[in-house]
């Protein structure tokens, strides 16, 4: 679900009234409710963030902020993403090593 445009205040506040409330999903990666469903039942801004009202899985009220669910619509990444973590990035570093030496090898043998 999307709306015309995204970065106009208006356009987003007009958008957070008509689909209030509703079930949202958290898409901030560092966020501790990361892929789950949360019912949204209504914004506030807070030093000019944006922040969705929510309802945590004890039945008590929480805030979010709303970018950091999909209530504003899906954002495409820019481009291809990687992300490794440290045990990813050793594995991937022995990887080119290791080719990089048999690389070398193989044109020392011609």
């Amino acid at each position: 679900m999307g709306f015309a445009d995204p970065d106009r205040d208006g356009d987003r506040l007009q958008h957070l009234r008509e689909v209030l409330p509703c079930e949202v999903r958290v898409t901030g990666e560092t966020h501790p409710l990361f892929g789950r469903l949360v019912r949204a039942s209504s914004f506030k801004r807070w030093n000019g963030v944006l922040l969705l009202v929510i309802e945590l899985s004890d039945g008590s009220p929480g805030t979010i902020r709303a970018d950091a669910t999909d209530v504003l619509g899906s954002v495409e990444p820019d481009g291809p993403a990687v992300v490794l973590d440290a045990e990813g990035l050793r594995r991937l570093r022995s990887l080119v090593t290791s080719l990089g030496a048999r690389v070398a090898r193989d044109g020392a043998a011609r």
